[in-house]
């Protein structure tokens, strides 16, 4: 049995020199090697029964024998198992890889959605049945979200200095009266009420 072992893991090549014959490993191919007759080196390679050089197969695979048949076709199916099958760390690689992909995507469109708050006014109040979406003049997060309720309910200068960019948007928009229009009313009211009294 072990003659037979010996014969199946090695293979006959001839000294390019002196044309000696030797038995060499079958991991020594394609490895430098010195001939022990002549002390040249060369690669070697096998050669047939009729002294021809054999050109070893490609993805050939070379089969020891073994007592015990059980033993080679359970290594072999391991080997089919490892090499196809993925394994368990695999697998939990794979599912851990989505919840970072789940809070990449969440974070990026957190950041696009606070980045759109500096381009657009959030006007709200009681008048409106939903809230108007304005574009600012330019990037910034001041004065966001402008109340309606909250500028109409204190007298409109302390409204003009505490929220002087809430008030132009709402001027702007239409939302409550301009400048112009005010100044025109009141001076309507005043002539009106001096109108009455002329009369009294």
């Amino acid at each position: 049995m072990k003659k037979r072992k010996f014969q199946l893991n090695t293979f006959k090549c001839r000294c390019p020199k002196c044309k000696s014959v030797q038995y060499l490993q079958y991991l020594l191919i394609s490895t430098s090697i010195q001939c022990r007759k002549c002390g040249i080196r060369f690669v070697p390679v096998p050669s047939g029964s009729n002294g021809k050089t054999v050109r070893p197969a490609v993805n050939k695979r070379i089969l020891v024998p073994s007592n015990n048949s059980d033993e080679n076709i359970s290594s072999r199916a391991n080997i089919y198992q490892h090499s196809k099958t993925p394994t368990f760390n695999t697998r939990i690689k794979q599912q851990n890889i989505w919840p970072k992909i789940a809070a990449v995507v969440l974070l990026v469109a957190a950041m696009m959605i606070v980045a759109g708050f500096g381009f657009i006014h959030v006007i709200n109040g009681s008048s409106l049945s939903v809230p108007h979406l304005i574009l600012k003049g330019s990037f910034g997060y001041n004065e966001t979200f402008v109340s309606i309720d909250k500028i109409t309910g204190m007298p409109w200068v302390f409204a003009k200095l505490k929220y002087p960019i809430g008030c132009k948007v709402l001027q702007d928009s239409g939302h409550i009266e301009s400048n112009e229009a005010f100044e025109q009313r009141v001076k309507g009211n005043y002539e009106s009420n001096t109108l009455a009294k002329s009369f009294d």
